[in-house]
């Protein structure tokens, strides 16, 4: 494997002194669907948000620029109690919401395409507006920490724009959002957080060939994102490489035949502007942050105390077995390397770990491919220690051999990113520490334990009903008299899926 730095592994010595969870060999876990809801739109559901205490969460429909709100109270029986429409301006999405833990109030974030995006503060009631902020560009995610005294907002800062006259990508950088509140709510203060150039950091992998970022760009101007191009003008479209313009000295290219729905940007170094903060977790005692940059294969670690970005870890290579072919045919027989590029993350231990989904969100140099260079997506759920960035242990392929054998693994997807984890969310079951991850492309979700961090094990399943694309993006979890729940929002078929995690008894 040609690669200039590879994550550390923890000496043998230092994990014999960790004191783990014990693990409780009386009972394993099951997850049943009790219940969905229908938006009444056939996709948009993206981001869910549970308020514990009054057993209601918010929900965002990206088509639309509505917020639901529902009541979870009854699991079996999810049903809204209000709509409402943010009334987005054109080009205008509405990207993450996130319910306060303690107030009647929600967060809703905005991302104005070419222009700074914004922060919301909303009544859950009423829907008014109670706040609102100017944050960073391509404004993506938005959490609350557990006291609700801070919200932040990862600015992706995705978009890129062309330059026909010089045959320039631009794209603007990509930043965290701090955002303080009052006791009532209001906004008292907030900051942006700028990324540093992270080229020489220890710990990043850097790959020889080269990685690109798929992105959707308005080339031509004219105001609308084309499926097929005649990039090169000659009449005809094919299903080649045509050189598009620059991104800071390197060639950007497309394909015809998938028009200006996927422009490959170049990954050649891990400068500001390809820094793209992607989701966050908030530690229990809300001083520190870690945010997720899915694209560099790394995370952000932020002091909320003095507000500043105080370290990066590279998240290095996982390597395992997995089915690496679309050929009709599952055999999880062939070696592996992935960079785990994650989208979700959170902490758990009391913010001793952080865990990441491996979901991935790139693609290698397809017009110079290299034998052994690690892949975009890791396949996998990884658990790292959160004050050094030491990876603990990984979930190998058991995230796709589950699907499998409960007959939901995407096989069409085998040559790309697998079943693609997303969305994670932590809780404790018996006082042992699980996370439930969303698996985009199975349309399921998978529960697993962390009762030994170092060797996480996955343990059950549910299926998210439906023969259609599920796509399930935002995940949540909630207790209702002593039961836990958890929540998907299934953004392809416009529905959000209650499920019932369920004790069966002696092992």
């Amino acid at each position: 494997m040609k690669v200039s730095h590879i994550i550390k592994f923890l000496p043998v010595l230092w994990l014999a002194g960790c004191t783990l969870a014990p693990v409780n060999s009386t009972s394993h876990w099951t997850i049943e669907p009790v219940s969905d809801y229908d938006s009444g739109y056939k996709k948009g559901t993206e981001i869910v948000s549970v308020q514990q205490s009054t057993l209601r969460a918010v929900l965002s429909n990206f088509e639309s620029g509505e917020v639901d709100v529902l009541d979870v109270s009854q699991p079996g029986r999810l049903h809204r109690k209000a709509r409402f429409n943010l009334k987005l301006s054109q080009g205008e999405e509405l990207t993450s919401v996130a319910f306060h833990p303690s107030l009647d109030l929600f967060a809703a974030v905005v991302d104005a395409g070419n222009r700074p995006g914004r922060l919301e503060v909303r009544s859950a009631t009423t829907g008014l507006l109670v706040d609102r902020i100017v944050v960073g560009f391509g404004s993506d995610t938005v959490v609350f920490s557990e006291n609700g005294k801070l919200a932040m907002i990862a600015n992706e800062g995705e978009d890129f724009l062309f330059e026909p006259s010089s045959k320039q990508f631009f794209t603007p950088e990509g930043s965290v959002s701090i955002v303080h509140l009052s006791q009532s709510g209001h906004i008292v203060s907030h900051k942006n957080l700028e990324l540093a150039n992270m080229t020489n950091q220890e710990g990043f992998v850097i790959t020889e060939g080269g990685r690109f970022l798929e992105r959707e760009i308005d080339w031509n101007g004219d105001g609308i994102i084309s499926k097929n191009m005649d990039f090169d003008g000659n009449g005809v479209i094919e299903k080649k490489k045509v050189v598009l313009g620059y991104f800071e000295g390197h060639d950007v290219f497309g394909t015809e035949t998938k028009g200006e729905k996927k422009i490959f940007i170049p990954i050649k170094n891990r400068s500001p502007a390809l820094l793209e903060p992607e989701y966050i977790a908030i530690t229990p005692d809300s001083s520190k942050a870690y945010v997720t940059l899915q694209e560099n294969n790394a995370v952000a670690v932020v002091d909320l105390v003095n507000e500043q970005v105080i370290s990066y870890y590279g998240l290095g290579v996982t390597e395992h077995k997995t089915d690496a072919r679309y050929d009709g045919w599952v055999n999880f027989d062939e070696s592996m390397a992935g960079l785990r590029e994650p989208d979700g993350i959170t902490t758990v231990g009391n913010g001793r770990y952080f865990v990441t989904a491996d979901e991935g969100d790139s693609d290698s140099d397809i017009s110079m491919p290299i034998d052994g260079q690690p892949t975009g997506g890791g396949r996998s759920v990884s658990v790292f220690d959160a004050a050094t960035g030491v990876l603990l242990g990984d979930t190998g392929n058991q995230l796709d051999e589950f699907a499998f054998a409960n007959k939901v693994y995407p096989e069409l997807r085998s040559n790309k990113k697998g079943s693609e984890p997303e969305m994670l969310v932590a809780f404790d079951l018996d006082g042992i520490p699980y996370v439930a991850v969303g698996m985009e492309r199975a349309g399921a979700v998978e529960l697993i334990s962390l009762a030994d961090p170092v060797h996480p094990k996955v343990v059950a399943l549910g299926k998210i009903s439906g023969d259609e694309d599920k796509s399930p993006e935002g995940i949540a979890h909630f207790v209702v008299d002593g039961e836990h729940y958890l929540l998907t929002a299934n953004e392809m078929n416009g529905t959000v899926e209650c499920f019932k995690i369920v004790r069966q008894g002696a092992d």
